[in-house]
């Protein structure tokens, strides 16, 4: 039996290998997601994410929670008794003579003085009330009649759910937002590294064919040396940005809740998300403050503000309740005057609370007028902000259109310069200072497609579109 084990052990191993290869490919497979997968995956993957979610499972419990207050409620109790000294009650006892005389002799004061007649007692035996050992057994049944808390904190519940719900798609919007910056920024990122190592190959290039020049007595060392330095300053920059980008993927992995191991490769283009983007679309939307979660979010609070103030109206009123009790004792006395089964109405009925219950009502009202000025004040800002964007929106797509003709200048001045460089018409500093300006350039077209992204999207989450 041990060794055929061991051959099927032997048989199988080389499956095990290759599954637990593959596991391993799999948890190192390269993530590719486009930028609404991107969002997806953060909204399922996320901790904000998720714990938003579980505490709107958390505000379904607590509606029950306050919900179960007023259904019936139902107790059992034991209890164990133990008496050292069973109390007794005596009722008396029996009263008899005893004579010597012979019957039909009457009985007469001589005969009682002569000791013939006496006069006898025979104590009754004593009732315990009570046993020395006793388990008592009690089910109670509560029902809430009334209760005006009750009924304001019931509602409250509901409306704290409905805050739960709107602090998650809260978190959603917030969420969603960041991430389509942070992946927007990884792509500019990108972009940016093509173009310093597509600069950097060229220098390269460049070089090798100024050495030879010089090599040939037609150009100095100096404009060798030149070149030489750009290259050192480009080489530092793609360095550099290596780095970047290495950091701000790890920051885009956080957001969506992917182990760090895991490696990511973005689908969308810088390109292709900027294109989707244009004035009309963005202009064609309304703002509707009441569609703004922010604005949502304060409605409720206010909600939940008047139900505060009605919750403390209503300790004015009484409250009522009905209890229902039945015991049973494992020893039964043999007098017991305990009721078996009680049934019992009890109200409650606030009179006098030297002014506390009034002062707690403006407490609120002023708690409730508060809510009332900051939801009003934060309307006025978010119209505000909304007109800020759409002005940052137009600037930002303006500087778009801009940078994209700017590259296509510097492009083409570059290859101009670079050529008549060759030729001897222009010096290397003139060089340098054109291939500067070409990379400032592609800079500025990058910096202005991120921020014409991140606008819009500032925009989205203020009209709730993301």
């Amino acid at each position: 039996m041990k060794f055929s084990f061991l051959k099927i052990l032997t048989a199988l191993l080389p499956v095990l290998i290759l599954q637990a290869q593959s596991i391993a490919q799999e948890t190192t497979t390269a993530k590719a997601l486009s930028l609404k997968q991107a969002q997806e995956y953060a909204l399922l993957n996320n901790a904000e994410a998720k714990n938003s979610i579980l505490d709107l499972e958390l505000a379904k419990k607590q509606i029950w929670e306050t919900t179960a207050i007023g259904l019936p409620q139902l107790n059992a109790q034991a209890n164990y008794q133990h008496l050292f000294t069973v109390p007794e009650l005596s009722l008396g006892g029996t009263t008899f003579l005893t004579t010597d005389l012979n019957p039909g002799t009457p009985i007469t004061s001589d005969n009682i003085n002569n000791g013939d007649v006496s006069l006898g007692f025979t104590p009754a035996a004593p009732i315990q009330l009570g046993v020395k050992d006793n388990t008592t057994l009690d089910i109670t049944l509560t029902q809430l009649v009334f209760s005006g808390e009750y009924l304001v904190g019931l509602q409250a519940s509901k409306v704290f759910y409905l805050m739960s719900d709107q602090s998650r798609i809260k978190t959603e919007l917030d969420l969603m937002e960041a991430v389509s910056n942070t992946y927007s920024l990884v792509l500019v990122l990108e972009q940016s590294k093509i173009t310093l190592e597509q600069s950097l190959e060229n220098l390269n290039k460049t070089l090798a064919e100024m050495r030879e020049m010089y090599n040939q007595g037609f150009i100095e060392n100096t404009d060798v040396d030149q070149i030489e330095l750009t290259m050192l300053n480009v080489t530092n920059s793609v360095n550099s940005i290596n780095r970047q980008v290495s950091t701000t993927k790890d920051l885009m992995k956080f957001q969506l809740g992917m182990p760090f191991e895991n490696e990511l490769v973005l689908t969308d283009s810088l390109g292709s998300i900027a294109a989707d983007i244009t004035m009309e679309s963005v202009m064609a939307k309304s703002f509707n403050v009441n569609q703004n979660i922010n604005y949502q979010i304060l409605e409720t609070q206010e909600k939940l503000g008047i139900l505060s103030l009605k919750r403390e109206k209503s300790t004015y009123l009484p409250n009522l309740a009905a209890v229902y009790r039945h015991s049973e004792k494992v020893n039964q006395p043999a007098f017991d005057f305990a009721p078996k089964d009680v049934f019992q109405l009890s109200m409650n009925i606030p009179i006098f609370s030297s002014g506390q219950r009034n002062v707690k009502v403006q407490q609120r009202q002023l708690e409730l007028d508060k809510i009332v000025n900051i939801k009003d004040n934060i309307a006025n800002g978010l119209k505000l902000d909304y007109n800020n964007a759409v002005n940052e929106m137009a600037t930002a797509y303006e500087n778009y259109l801009n940078n994209q003709k700017n590259i296509e200048l510097t492009s083409r001045i570059y290859e101009k310069t670079l050529i008549k460089y060759k030729e001897g018409l222009s010096t290397s500093l003139d060089l340098t200072n054109v291939q500067n300006q070409y990379l400032r350039a592609q800079g500025d077209y990058y910096t202005a497609v991120y921020t014409l992204i991140s606008t819009k999207n500032k925009l989205d989450k203020l009209t709730n579109n993301l």
